[in-house]
């Protein structure tokens, strides 16, 4: 994943204001809709009882994948890994699929896994809606961020920044075969997601073979990276789709993972950030280029004091011992609780979304320095229209976006 600020040179920097600009507008400007919530209509305490999710089983899953050694696009622990999930996704009841690109002069393969619904006749499973759960398994081929200069050229284990994602989506793998789920669910996990200065390739692969049948029945894109810092702290990550983001924090909050109200259980924690707005470009930004409401959990801040982009990011230090369970399961339960509730379904397109979300955003009052994240305070609301809401967003949406094509281009 990159910063959108990041390594860029050139007219690249000149999109910075640009990006900055439609920042300020989509987060100052909160909308409403008159229609029905997605939470009116579901009692979610009551499914939280249902949840399965297994943080332990998971954190397992992180501790074998980083035994491999880095994940490298082409090498065997890249291979033993996909076999590994063919098998056991398989065992679980998943019909697998590989599929082979290159890109950037990088062999880069993507699995796929497809579960359907049993017992429906095959008009009735093609017709039904997708929801797409991604992570990356490939892991960095360079610490370039290790404070230890004779390291940067090290690969990492990516013990967050690969095998988090990963082992969650093993374990929801393991679970919605037996949620009775009225949704086709496809978990992909991309290939070349961060490698060099060459980033998102194998979900743009995915992209850019999608059918339009398969963009219009794709109701939503959820991707998880970077989901297993032991001091998990999850913000609203631009771009993404409103309501996708809105819902998260919801289902977070149910669960206690937020310090603004108590949940379901009564509990409350600083989990769920949801006064701040981080910018990224990650997996998610190619089927949200294609319309596709879509949504990135990640922490961006990886250790305790950690700052966005910092920590233990790209360095030798991401470890097993910096993955906790408790991350695991709690981003897995907020997926988990999402399916179950229809959180990730009947959503209308990025920027129809952005009409009708009641999104209180975030601003800042000076343009971040180069190499940072866009992080903003807090903001009391202004009152805007939403027509303005609307222009600004998909203007922002379409300036991250092209912040990270021109930057392949100059290289």
């Amino acid at each position: 994943m990159l910063s959108p600020l990041s390594t860029q040179r050139g007219v690249g920097k000149r999109l910075i204001g640009v990006v900055f600009v439609c920042l300020l507008l989509s987060n100052t400007t909160p909308a409403s809709g008159d229609g029905e919530n997605w939470i009116d209509s579901v009692d979610i305490c009551q499914k939280t009882s249902e949840l399965q999710f297994n943080g332990t089983l998971a954190n397992q899953s992180v501790l074998w994948q980083t035994e491999l050694g880095p994940r490298l696009p082409g090498s065997n622990a890249s291979l033993e890994l996909r076999d590994s999930l063919t098998e056991n996704l398989t065992a679980y009841g998943w019909d697998i699929e590989l599929s082979n690109h290159i890109s950037h002069e990088i062999e880069l393969t993507n699995v796929i896994a497809t579960w359907k619904p049993q017992n429906l006749s095959q008009n009735e499973t093609d017709e039904l809606g997708r929801i797409v759960l991604s992570a990356h398994y490939d892991t960095r081929n360079i610490a370039d961020r290790d404070s230890n200069e004779s390291l940067r050229n090290t690969p990492i284990l990516g013990a967050n920044d690969g095998a988090s994602g990963v082992a969650a989506l093993i374990e929801l793998g393991r679970i919605i075969p037996g949620m009775e789920l009225n949704n086709e669910i496809m978990l992909l996990f991309s290939d070349a997601e961060d490698q060099g200065d060459n980033y998102t390739l194998g979900a743009e692969a995915w992209a850019d073979n999608l059918s339009q049948e398969e963009i219009n029945r794709t109701e939503s894109f959820i991707l998880l990276d970077m989901i297993g810092d032991a001091d998990l702290q999850l913000t609203k990550i631009i771009p993404s789709t409103p309501i996708l983001t809105e819902n998260m924090m919801i289902l977070g909050q149910k669960l206690g993972l937020s310090n603004q109200t108590d949940g379901c259980n009564g509990q409350r924690s600083d989990i769920m950030q949801s006064n701040r707005s981080l910018a990224v470009i990650d997996d998610h930004v190619h089927p949200f280029a294609l319309g596709i409401p879509s949504l990135d959990i990640i922490d961006l801040t990886y250790g305790v004091n950690a700052t966005p982009f910092g920590g233990y990011w790209h360095t030798t230090q991401d470890t097993p011992d910096k993955v906790s369970a408790e991350s695991l399961e709690s981003v897995g339960r907020i997926v988990e609780l999402g399916l179950l509730t229809g959180a990730w379904t009947s959503i209308d397109t990025p920027l129809e979304q952005s009409e009708q979300s009641e999104h209180s955003e975030l601003s800042n009052n000076s343009e971040p320095e180069q190499q940072q994240p866009i992080e903003e305070a807090t903001n009391k609301g202004a009152d805007s229209s939403k027509l303005l809401a609307v222009l600004s967003f998909s203007v922002l949406a379409i300036s991250l976006i092209s912040l990270f094509f021109l930057k392949r281009f100059v290289e």
